[in-house]
């Protein structure tokens, strides 16, 4: 029994098949085709009754910085019922003429649909063309799934298309969902000095005088939220070719840090590693397009993967983060699983982000070796449990918040547990015949679910419950991964744990020197450190934690916390609540976070953070040379005062109270301030 496809409504084939359109009497009358394709989670999005072939866009940009342009878009469809009117969905501009296989069409809109009746009915299994004409210039748009900038975006001197899930009609009408995939041509006329990166292959560029056409041909079939065009004043362009002879061209705005492109150069070799374990590229060719601002977030956009800013120059992984490097990874894969293989539903975004964040790890694996891939999945596994409150499981995202990072990281967790669970070969089986399987065409859960079942032999779907749409994270034992349970417990660090989280509840928690985090979560906790460096935090409700020996991180998070530092040199983070804090021996960082907290120094030397507007700290036990503070976002010390009180030498910033140190005096506070305060 398969209770993830009930769960699914597989039942239902509206949203789950490929061709996006339920059977019909071949008999029946024409009507109008449907406004919506029946998305789970956007029931409005795309629309029913034929089947777009090929997009042609000639689009003539005026201005650039406005990005003003007239346009004509044709679109080459397939009609699976037969139609009196259809619908494309299709934002702002003036629209100047619709035709339908050449003869002038009557249309309407409302909202994002633009329904459109042709002078004779279509006839199901017939083929026929659309061309609407229009000007104006992309309406800026945010959508519900993503709050950054969608669709065609203007930015100084240029422009890109990033247009996840929603954000292609805000430039050309088109059916937008990606069960309707298409091939591509691009005309592109921009104004002399600029230049145009598109997706597919550039094949001519034409110089009229005081403009340039770009023709770009996208043949492979690509939904349409990952088509792009973007131009500028100049990008500087490179090319190679991959070890399987794929043509690699990239497209780097001319004002960005070539230092930051360094990994780009790293797309060659992860494209043979790739083919490698997923199967052969699936496209004519790939690049990358950065352009010169921040977009908010990368895309796999076909063949052409976009870059802003705000993607370059990442922390290392080894320091923790999801680097550059990895983001380059993550937007390959993507060509294999999102693009090639594409959901069938936005409910099920976790199959192309759980694919492609898991690739991340592949990539380090490979580069780096099999501790790599293991560090990469602890410190996944630790931010998704110190997370969890602010994630969704992989297969149940909101329709207001798609990209949640449980259909990133929770969902490469869960493809990591599934290869431990069923082996390494069983396991790039799967990949392998998943992807040809379903290559160029469209999938669910329980496609997935089908051939893991197959290649392993194993009944799997409730391993597919489990990470996949339950509201608990699973242990991952093989690494020393435990998540907890809900309820009071005691948990104990050994040599298999790594992490122990004790999720709701109040619990107890003992490090044993193995155990790299104890994670109070919710509830009125006790965490005891080891003599080993560890990460403590409590979360919420009202917290003890003891750091012991070793050099740790205690953080108290939401309620009133106590905390001791041990003899080591720490770091204390109050969190909000009115904490007490004990520093301990060693030389301590504190900040003691928000609201009305006490802390009494010990014996190393500290550094105090103290923040404006947060409440205030009374400090216990101040040595002048061995306590210094630092007062966030303070400018320069004339904007401290002092005042004596019976409690000791109050700090003011500005009116506000942020500290109060016992038994110091203002004088002394006033005569020693540049060797207390750091700026």
């Amino acid at each position: 029994m398969c209770t993830v496809c009930n769960l699914l409504s597989l039942d239902d084939p509206m949203p789950r098949t490929a061709s996006g359109s339920s059977s019909i009497d071949a008999a029946a009358a024409p009507s109008p085709g449907s406004s919506g394709i029946g998305d789970s989670l956007y029931p409005g999005f795309g629309n029913g009754g034929y089947d777009a072939q090929k997009y042609t866009l000639n689009l003539n940009i005026t201005d650039v910085t406005t990005s003003q342009l007239t346009a004509t878009t044709t679109i080459d469809a397939l009609a699976t019922q037969s139609l009196s009117s259809f619908n494309l969905d299709f934002i702002g501009f003036e629209i100047h003429d619709i035709t339908v296989n050449d003869q002038p069409a009557i249309y309407s809109r409302e909202g994002q649909e633009l329904t459109i009746t042709p002078a004779s009915p279509l006839l199901e299994g017939s083929d026929f063309t659309v061309a609407v004409s229009y000007s104006g210039a992309p309406e800026p748009i945010t959508s519900v799934a993503i709050p950054v900038p969608t669709g065609w975006v203007n930015y100084g001197d240029g422009s890109y298309v990033l247009s996840e899930p929603d954000g292609a009609a805000n430039y050309y009408p088109v059916n937008d969902h990606p069960l309707d995939k298409a091939s591509y041509s691009f005309r592109i006329t921009v104004p002399t000095g600029y230049e145009v990166a598109a997706n597919g292959v550039l094949e001519a560029t034409t110089d009229n005088g005081d403009s340039t056409t770009y023709r770009f041909e996208a043949r492979d079939r690509m939904t349409s939220y990952l088509t792009t065009v973007n131009i500028t004043s100049g990008f500087n362009a490179t090319s190679e070719l991959s070890a399987e002879g794929i043509l690699i061209r990239n497209y780097f705005d001319q004002g960005v840090d070539p230092e930051l492109l360094e990994p780009f150069q790293l797309q060659s070799e992860m494209m043979t590693y790739f083919s490698q374990i997923f199967g052969e590229y699936p496209f004519e060719l790939y690049g990358s397009v950065v352009v010169n601002t921040e977009t908010g977030s990368a895309l796999e956009t076909q063949t052409l993967s976009i870059f802003g800013l705000d993607q370059l120059g990442r922390e290392p992984a080894y320091l923790g983060g999801f680097s550059t490097e990895e983001t380059v990874a993550h937007e390959l894969s993507h060509q294999w699983f999102g693009n090639s293989v594409a959901l069938a539903d936005w409910q099920d975004i976790w199959l192309n982000e759980g694919f492609a964040t898991y690739s991340q790890a592949l990539w380090q694996e490979y580069k780096r070796g099999e501790n790599a891939l293991n560090n990469w999945i602890k410190n996944t596994y630790n931010t998704v449990i110190e997370s969890l409150d602010q994630l969704v499981p992989p297969g149940e995202p909101p329709a207001d918040d798609l990209f949640n990072g449980g259909v990133y990281e929770w969902g490469a967790l869960g493809l990591h547990a599934l290869r431990l669970e069923i082996g390494d070969d069983a396991f790039f089986n799967t990949l392998q015949t998943y992807y040809s399987t379903y290559r160029d065409g469209n999938v669910t859960p329980a496609d997935l679910l089908s051939v893991a079942e197959a290649a392993s032999g194993e009944e799997l779907d409730q391993f597919f419950q489990d990470w996949f749409y339950s509201e608990t994270v699973p242990d991952i034992p093989e690494l020393g991964l435990f998540s907890g349970l809900t309820g009071d417990q005691t948990l104990y660090g050994d040599s298999e744990r790594d992490a122990i989280f004790g999720r709701d509840g109040n619990d107890t928690l003992y490090g044993n020197g193995l155990t790299l985090a104890l994670l109070g979560g919710d509830g009125n906790d006790e965490l005891y450190g080891s003599a080993e460096a560890e990460t403590l935090s409590g979360g919420d409700g009202n917290d003890t934690l003891y750091g012991n020996g070793g050099l740790d991180t205690l953080s108290g998070g939401a309620g009133d916390d106590l905390i001791y530092g041990g003899i080591a040199a720490d770091e204390i983070r109050g969190g909000s609540g009115n904490d007490l804090i004990y520093a301990g021996g060693g030389a301590d960082l504190i900040n003691s976070g928000s609201g009305e907290d006490t802390i009494w120094l010990g014996s190393g030397a500290t550094t105090i953070t103290l923040s404006s507007g947060s409440g205030y700290g009374i400090i216990k036990g101040f040595e002048l040379g061995m306590t210094q503070l630092l007062v966030s976002g303070l400018a320069d010390l004339s904007e401290l005062s002092f005042v004596d009180s019976s409690d000791g030498v109050q700090i003011q910033q500005a009116d506000d109270l942020i500290a109060v140190v016992s038994w110091q005096t203002a004088s002394s506070f006033s005569s020693n301030i540049d060797q207390i305060f750091v700026i």
